[in-house]
Protein backbone atom coordinates (compact mmCIF):
# COMPACT_ATOMS: atom_id res chain seq x y z
CA UNK A 1 0.00 0.00 0.00
CA UNK A 2 1.18 3.41 -0.66
CA UNK A 3 0.13 7.00 1.00
CA UNK A 4 -1.07 9.44 -0.83
CA UNK A 5 -4.19 11.92 -2.33
CA UNK A 6 -5.95 10.40 -5.38
CA UNK A 7 -7.65 13.50 -7.45
CA UNK A 8 -9.60 14.27 -10.38
CA UNK A 9 -8.74 16.81 -13.17
CA UNK A 10 -11.65 16.68 -16.11
CA UNK A 11 -13.36 13.73 -15.23
CA UNK A 12 -9.40 12.12 -15.11
CA UNK A 13 -7.90 10.44 -12.31
CA UNK A 14 -4.47 11.38 -10.89
CA UNK A 15 -2.56 9.97 -7.49
CA UNK A 16 0.30 11.68 -5.98
CA UNK A 17 1.99 10.34 -2.83
CA UNK A 18 2.11 11.46 0.19
CA UNK A 19 6.04 12.19 -0.19
CA UNK A 20 5.04 14.76 -2.17
CA UNK A 21 1.45 15.48 -1.69
CA UNK A 22 1.23 17.69 1.72
CA UNK A 23 -1.22 19.51 2.20
CA UNK A 24 -5.46 20.35 1.01
CA UNK A 25 -6.52 24.34 1.86
CA UNK A 26 -8.82 26.52 0.71
CA UNK A 27 -7.18 28.70 -1.85
CA UNK A 28 -6.17 32.21 -0.43
CA UNK A 29 -5.84 35.47 -2.70
CA UNK A 30 -3.19 35.20 -5.53
CA UNK A 31 -0.97 37.63 -6.81
CA UNK A 32 -1.17 37.90 -10.46
CA UNK A 33 2.47 37.67 -12.36
CA UNK A 34 3.17 39.67 -15.33
CA UNK A 35 4.37 38.10 -18.40
CA UNK A 36 3.63 34.31 -16.44
CA UNK A 37 2.44 31.32 -18.50
CA UNK A 38 -1.45 30.77 -18.47
CA UNK A 39 -1.27 28.09 -16.02
CA UNK A 40 0.28 29.93 -13.19
CA UNK A 41 -2.85 31.47 -11.20
CA UNK A 42 -0.37 33.46 -9.56
CA UNK A 43 1.65 33.08 -6.00
CA UNK A 44 0.32 32.81 -2.75
CA UNK A 45 1.79 33.28 1.17
CA UNK A 46 0.83 29.92 1.98
CA UNK A 47 2.11 29.52 6.26
CA UNK A 48 4.48 32.77 5.25
CA UNK A 49 5.67 31.27 2.41
CA UNK A 50 5.25 33.07 -1.29
CA UNK A 51 4.30 30.16 -3.48
CA UNK A 52 3.24 29.09 -7.07
CA UNK A 53 -0.26 28.18 -7.85
CA UNK A 54 -0.96 26.61 -11.25
CA UNK A 55 -3.71 25.78 -12.69
CA UNK A 56 -4.12 22.10 -13.60
CA UNK A 57 -7.91 21.69 -14.43
CA UNK A 58 -10.35 24.65 -15.61
CA UNK A 59 -10.64 27.37 -12.49
CA UNK A 60 -13.97 28.76 -11.30
CA UNK A 61 -12.52 32.18 -12.77
CA UNK A 62 -9.49 32.72 -15.20
CA UNK A 63 -6.57 33.06 -13.32
CA UNK A 64 -8.35 34.50 -10.41
CA UNK A 65 -9.74 32.99 -7.42
CA UNK A 66 -10.97 29.18 -7.38
CA UNK A 67 -13.35 28.34 -4.71
CA UNK A 68 -11.95 25.01 -4.67
CA UNK A 69 -9.39 23.56 -2.63
CA UNK A 70 -5.81 24.10 -3.70
CA UNK A 71 -3.02 20.66 -3.11
CA UNK A 72 0.02 21.79 -1.95
CA UNK A 73 2.95 20.16 -2.74
CA UNK A 74 6.48 19.96 -2.19
CA UNK A 75 8.69 18.66 -5.10
CA UNK A 76 12.98 18.77 -5.35
CA UNK A 77 12.32 21.17 -2.52
CA UNK A 78 10.28 23.58 -3.63
CA UNK A 79 6.80 24.14 -2.70
CA UNK A 80 3.83 24.12 -5.22
CA UNK A 81 -0.09 24.58 -4.99
CA UNK A 82 -2.22 23.18 -7.75
CA UNK A 83 -5.86 24.18 -8.53
CA UNK A 84 -8.54 23.09 -10.86
CA UNK A 85 -8.39 19.76 -9.40
CA UNK A 86 -11.40 18.24 -6.96
CA UNK A 87 -9.47 15.83 -4.14
CA UNK A 88 -10.98 12.28 -4.60
CA UNK A 89 -9.61 10.38 -1.47
CA UNK A 90 -6.95 10.27 0.55
CA UNK A 91 -5.45 7.55 2.22
CA UNK A 92 -3.38 4.48 1.59
CA UNK A 93 -4.18 2.61 -2.12
CA UNK A 94 -2.73 -0.47 -3.64
CA UNK A 95 -0.12 0.49 -6.46
CA UNK A 96 -0.15 -0.26 -10.20
CA UNK A 97 2.54 0.08 -12.42
CA UNK A 98 1.12 3.91 -13.22
CA UNK A 99 0.06 4.86 -10.01
CA UNK A 100 -2.89 3.42 -7.95
CA UNK A 101 -6.39 1.62 -7.58
CA UNK A 102 -9.07 3.56 -6.44
CA UNK A 103 -12.28 1.35 -6.03
CA UNK A 104 -11.63 -0.32 -8.86
CA UNK A 105 -10.58 2.77 -11.07
CA UNK A 106 -7.18 4.06 -12.09
CA UNK A 107 -5.26 7.02 -10.84
CA UNK A 108 -1.97 8.12 -12.77
CA UNK A 109 0.51 9.51 -11.25
CA UNK A 110 0.49 13.07 -11.53
CA UNK A 111 3.94 14.44 -12.77
CA UNK A 112 4.75 17.38 -11.10
CA UNK A 113 8.19 17.29 -12.53
CA UNK A 114 6.74 18.54 -16.13
CA UNK A 115 4.22 21.06 -14.25
CA UNK A 116 7.11 22.67 -12.67
CA UNK A 117 9.45 22.77 -15.99
CA UNK A 118 6.67 24.31 -17.44
CA UNK A 119 6.77 27.03 -14.81
CA UNK A 120 10.74 27.68 -15.65
CA UNK A 121 9.75 28.62 -18.99
CA UNK A 122 8.73 32.04 -20.67
CA UNK A 123 9.75 35.61 -20.52
CA UNK A 124 8.57 35.91 -16.57
CA UNK A 125 10.95 33.05 -15.03
CA UNK A 126 14.31 34.30 -13.76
Amino acid sequence: MIGGVVFSVQQELFFLPATIAGKVLPMPSVARVPGAPPDLVGVALVEGEVIPVVAVGPTTEPRGRDHRPMLVCTFLGERVAFVGIEVVATGSFTPTDDGVDHEGARARSFDVGAVVARLGEGRWAV
